[in-house]
């Protein structure tokens, strides 16, 4: 792992939900690794997701993500990467740099929903 399993527990802030949800995945880093890739979300919470990637891009690094069902595209922030693949992909974890609650199409209950 490309960090220790506390650290990634402490950014879990929010409700999780598990389902699939289409992704194109473009890099932004200017002199980063050059991804531009169909992806898969596998997990979501209000704050970022679980996404799967071929490539492995590195923690910090921005990702601009496209939701597949919603055309919507918001940019993210790497914050976990697996160092070993899984199905031929690699589980990366992202946040959104701007939080917006509505991105992946689902309502999430407790704290920081906006009335």
């Amino acid at each position: 792992m490309a960090t220790n399993d506390s650290t990634f527990s402490e950014r879990r802030r929010g409700e999780r939900v598990l389902l699939r949800i289409p992704l194109k995945v473009h890099s932004v880093d200017p002199g980063g690794p050059h991804i531009n890739e169909e992806a898969v979300a596998v997990v979501v919470s209000r704050y970022g997701a679980l996404i799967r990637l071929s490539a492995a891009p590195k923690v910090g690094a921005t990702l601009e993500v496209l939701n597949g069902f919603s055309q919507e595209v918001e940019k993210f922030r790497v914050v976990w990467a697996s160092a070993e693949m899984r199905e031929g992909r690699h589980d990366i974890g992202v946040e959104l740099i701007v939080k917006r609650e509505n991105f992946w199409g689902i309502r999430f209950p407790g704290p920081g929903r906006k009335a």
